[in-house]
Order: structure tokens, then C-alpha cells, then sequence
């Protein structure tokens, strides 16, 4: 037996410190999109290099807009952009490789470039490193060119409070001989720098359920959602963070919370599939996802993603299919919008239909640049016909609105359209007053811009309460939420802004009441259930991040 082994408590619940955590590293840069599926990594890597050539033009193009030195409606814009695009790739030859691009002789533009529904751009990873935010360290591992990855994701997963230390002993010890030597140096290195608590208890996952009743959904900001569903607990977009990593209050971290039964993944934005969260979960968890089947051409690669981190239970889950339990079902319904290239990505959005009470994890859905939309398609008037009234909705009240060359995925959009405005998340009052009709609903939640004084405050869809006025330079231009507030009257539903550790139970006469949790479910108050005060932290220390209150949001 490893001396560190003998160094650990015996019989004692093994933790990962909530201000520690551990990221994978790769051995070579991942590239622009290291999980996109249905094109060759090379081919993306063409793709992207030839908008990065034309990125200092389109910011020049963009800047003649604002300065009145081009009208904002020119006509002959898309034809410009198209032919420099054309230049780029045909003084090129390494770039023609894979992009074939021109004017026809009819005067239209051709652009294609080649797909595989066998490629992914995949990611191995060649070390790991521990950070512990309190002391600001960072401690580097390398794997020496193994594949190591899910090992270390297995591990981690163990490392949630749960699980004593033999048990955890008995996974390095029967990892192999190369998975050994690098797992006991991880543990090695988490108990040297106190990245490692330990506790004769594990109460967290008692706390959890004696607060949350049954059919009871908890937000746990930003997108996190938490559904009690009997004696299981059903997760939703975990975008969870370490203590301190983006803010100086303590934040909802793995170990203190009890395991899902279930993960279930929207769509394929970092805020909602986050690799450091999904990296930190028991990895004998269910992951369900979108599946390929409702892919047009390009999709994300969700099973490499979770392979790599370590899950081996992994679902995909096609619209209209739905995954079963006592008394009920989550389906997958259609996700659309948010989409300024138009690749229509495999999307979910999720119905809980749980023995006669329904609620809806929308996200960020809305309607697509052609005007699809759920609502258009009958989508949610399915639903409700089917299952019955739905009386809890969560959805995104963004109305974002982006240039096309600024989007993550530009270079996979026809360049033609570079400058055009695409859509991102543009979920007007009237829309989102219409799907909470369709849905029968009687509460409208508000939620997926943070909610939590835990998250960062530098993207564009957060709203941070620590920054009132960067929030209403953002969303200056916004229809007003009293808006909508109006309009949800008129249909019987009420308006509810989210914020990290809202309770949301359903009552006897079909209605739903937000609750506040208080002091019993904050980072801290959960950490104390088995640490006591962290050893950084004095007994009379603030238990919950202050929150602003945004009149003009409630």
C-alpha cells in the first residue's frame, strides 16, 4: 500500500475541498470546436482559419456602419464578403484542399466544403491540473502520453463525501499499473496542498431531501435545475462552480450536492454542457443528451465529451422519445432558435410529467431565423393535449440579437451572411407570453442569466448582480419585463425572476408557489453539515452571497 494511504483517515467520508477542483488538459490545441461531429478536424480547421483571415475586414465593415460612412441596409454587401472569401481560399491551395468556393457563371456564389457523418474533432488529453483557489495555486500532472482521462474523471467522481476512503483506495488500486501511478500521485498531491476534506458524516444528501419535497424543483442558477422525484433527485444543465473561481462568495460545487438518478443536457453551449462540472459527478451517472437522429449535418459530439471525462452511461435521447420512471417520464421535446449559423444542431428542451403535474425545462429555445418555432409547429399545444396543463415553465427571457461573424460558429456559416444579423437567444415578451398560453402554465420562471453572485459577470447573456450597470448597458434596449409581467396576467400566469436556491412547489389547487430556502441549502451552511467552519473562514462569516435586488427585473 502507497504510504499516502496510511497518510488518509480511515472510515472517514473522502471529499474534494469545495475551493479545490481538477481540469483535464490537452496535449495539443483542441481547436475551435474540439466536439463538433459531421466534419473531418481538418476541414473545421480550414474553415476557421479562413474567417479569422477576413476578421479584422468584417470588424472594419462593421465599424463604416456605425460610423454612417456605409448605410446600414447595402445592398451589395453579401456580394463583397463572398468574394473576398473567394480571394482568401484561391490564393490558398492548402486551403482549397478542403473549401470550394466561387462565383458561377449565373453570378451566384457556390461554397461547400466536404462532411462525414464518421468525423468528430475529438479531444485527448495529456495531464490534469489541481487548483486551490484560496491559496492560488495551480499543481500540474502529467499522464506521459496515456490516456488517462477517464480514470481521473472516475476518481473524481468518488471524490463527492460519499464514499470512504478504502473505497476510494480500491479504484486507484485496481485502475492498472499506469493508472496507479498517476492516480496515487493526484491523490498525493490533492491531500499535500489541503485539497481534501474529510468527515466521520456524509449529510449532505439528508439536507437535500429534507428540504425539498416531493415534485419539488429547486434552481441552482444560471440554467441548474434540481427535481425531487420520489426518493431520486433529476439534474438538469449543471453549470456549477469552485469556491471563489469567479467571485468572493462561497458557490454550489459536486460534493455538495446529492447524486442525480439523472443528468439531462440541453444543447451544446459551454453554460449548459460545462466539461469542469460534468468532470466532478459520480461518473456511474445516467447523462442523457440530444441525439444524432435529429441532426441535420453537424451535431455535438456528447459521447466523446463523456467518454473522455469518464461517464459510461450515456443516452440519446430523439425528440419525442422519453426516459421512464415511477409514475412518469421526462420527454424530449424540440429545441429551436438560438442559432445564428442555422446548423440546426440536435437540441432538447425537457417535459417532467410526473404522475399528473408537468413542468417544462425550455431553456433557451425560441423561434429560428425562418420563424420556426415550437409554438408555430404546435409543439407545446401537443404537450399539453397530451400530458395536460403545464404549470411551471423555465425559460430564457433573452432577446439577444448577434452579427453572424461574431458567433461562435461563424466559420461554419455561409460568409455571404457574415454581416447579417443572426439570431441568438431573441425571446420577445409576446413570444414567451404565448408558449406559457400554449402551455397552460401559471408560472413563468425567468432563468439562464445567472441568478447567483458565484458567476462571471464578463459574458454577454450574464446578468450579474454584483454589476447593475453593466446590466442595464446590456440590456438597455430590452422590452421591459413589467411587459410580459402584463401579458402572463392575461393568460392566469404569474412572473417569477430566478436566483440561485428558489424552491418551486406546486400546490393543491393546481397552482405553483416560489419559495425562498433560506439559510438551510447555501454553499456554506451545507459545507458546515460535516466540516464545521472552513479552516479560512471564522465562525461568524457571512453564510450567502448578498443579493442586489434589480427592481426593474422583478
Amino acid at each position: 500500500m502507497s504510504q499516502i494511504w496510511k497518510s488518509l483517515p480511515r472510515g472517514q467520508y473522502l471529499s474534494l475541498a469545495p475551493w479545490a477542483w481538477v481540469q483535464l488538459e490537452s496535449a495539443d490545441p483542441p481547436g475551435p470546436f474540439p466536439f463538433v461531429a459531421g466534419v473531418a478536424p481538418e476541414v473545421v480547421a480550414s474553415l476557421h482559419e479562413a474567417h479569422g483571415l477576413l476578421s479584422s475586414a468584417i470588424d472594419t465593415a462593421i465599424s463604416d456602419v456605425f460610423s454612417k460612412r456605409a448605410p446600414l441596409d447595402d445592398p451589395d454587401r453579401q456580394r463583397r464578403l463572398e468574394d473576398a472569401y473567394a480571394e482568401v481560399i484561391n490564393t490558398r491551395p492548402y486551403l482549397q484542399q478542403h473549401i470550394r468556393c466561387g462565383r458561377k457563371p449565373d453570378g451566384t456564389f457556390q461554397w461547400e466544403f466536404p462532411t462525414d457523418p464518421t468525423k468528430s474533432a475529438t479531444v485527448t488529453n495529456g495531464g490534469l491540473r489541481i487548483f486551490h483557489s484560496v491559496k492560488r495555486k495551480a499543481i500540474p500532472i502529467g499522464f506521459d502520453q496515456r490516456q488517462l482521462g477517464p480514470l481521473v474523471g472516475k476518481v473524481l467522481g468518488f471524490l463527492d463525501g460519499t464514499h470512504q476512503t478504502d473505497e476510494i483506495n480500491t479504484v486507484v488500486a485496481t485502475s492498472g499499473r499506469d493508472g496507479e501511478r498517476v492516480l496515487t500521485r493526484l491523490i498525493e498531491s490533492l491531500h499535500q496542498h489541503e485539497c481534501l476534506v474529510s468527515s466521520s458524516t456524509s449529510s449532505v444528501r439528508s439536507r437535500w431531501f429534507e428540504i425539498l419535497q416531493d415534485k419539488d424543483t429547486v434552481h441552482l442558477g444560471h440554467a441548474a435545475l434540481l427535481y425531487r422525484q420520489r426518493d431520486q433527485m433529476l439534474l438538469f444543465d449543471p453549470w456549477l462552480l469552485p469556491w471563489f473561481a469567479e467571485s468572493s462568495v462561497p458557490s454550489l460545487w459536486g460534493p455538495l450536492l446529492p447524486k442525480p438518478a439523472a443528468v439531462f443536457l440541453t444543447h451544446d453551449h459551454d453554460d449548459h454542457v460545462d466539461p469542469r462540472t460534468l468532470l466532478h459527478l459520480p461518473k456511474d451517472t445516467l447523462i442523457i443528451v440530444p441525439s444524432r437522429r435529429n441532426r441535420r449535418t453537424l451535431s455535438y459530439d456528447y459521447l466523446s465529451l463523456l467518454r473522455e471525462l469518464g461517464f459510461s452511461r450515456v443516452i440519446e435521447l430523439a425528440h419525442g422519445e422519453s426516459w421512464a420512471f415511477e409514475g412518469g417520464a421526462v420527454y424530449s421535446v424540440p429545441f429551436y432558435g438560438e442559432d445564428p449559423c442555422d446548423l440546426e444542431m440536435p437540441r432538447n428542451c425537457y417535459l417532467i410529467a410526473d404522475r399528473g403535474y408537468n413542468v417544462l425545462v425550455h431553456a433557451d429555445s425560441g423561434p429560428t431565423n425562418s420563424g420556426k418555432s415550437a409554438l408555430k409547429d404546435g409543439v407545446l399545444q401537443s404537450l399539453a393535449q397530451k400530458h395536460g396543463p403545464i404549470p411551471l415553465v423555465f425559460a430564457s427571457q433573452q432577446q439577444l440579437l448577434e452579427v453572424r461573424g461574431h458567433a461562435a460558429h461563424a466559420p461554419l456559416s455561409h460568409p455571404g451572411k457574415w454581416l447579417d444579423v443572426g439570431e441568438n437567444g431573441y425571446l420577445t415578451n409576446a413570444y414567451l407570453a404565448d408558449v406559457c398560453a400554449a402551455a397552460q402554465a401559471k408560472l413563468f420562471v425567468s432563468y439562464a442569466t445567472g441568478g447567483a453572485d458565484w458567476y462571471p459577470d464578463h459574458l454577454s447573456f450574464m446578468f450579474s448582480q454584483r454589476n447593475p450597470a453593466r446590466t442595464a448597458l446590456l440590456t438597455a434596449h430590452w422590452e421591459r419585463p413589467e411587459t410580459l409581467k402584463e401579458l402572463l396576467v392575461k393568460h392566469g400566469c404569474g412572473y417569477h425572476f430566478g436566483h440561485a436556491l428558489d424552491l418551486f412547489r406546486h400546490t393543491t389547487d393546481g397552482l405553483v408557489e416560489p419559495l425562498t430556502t433560506g439559510e438551510t441549502l447555501t454553499p456554506l451552511s451545507l459545507y458546515r453539515l460535516d466540516h464545521g467552519d472552513p479552516p479560512f473562514m471564522s465562525a461568524n462569516s457571512r453564510t450567502t452571497p448578498s443579493r442586489y435586488i434589480d427592481k426593474d427585473r422583478l
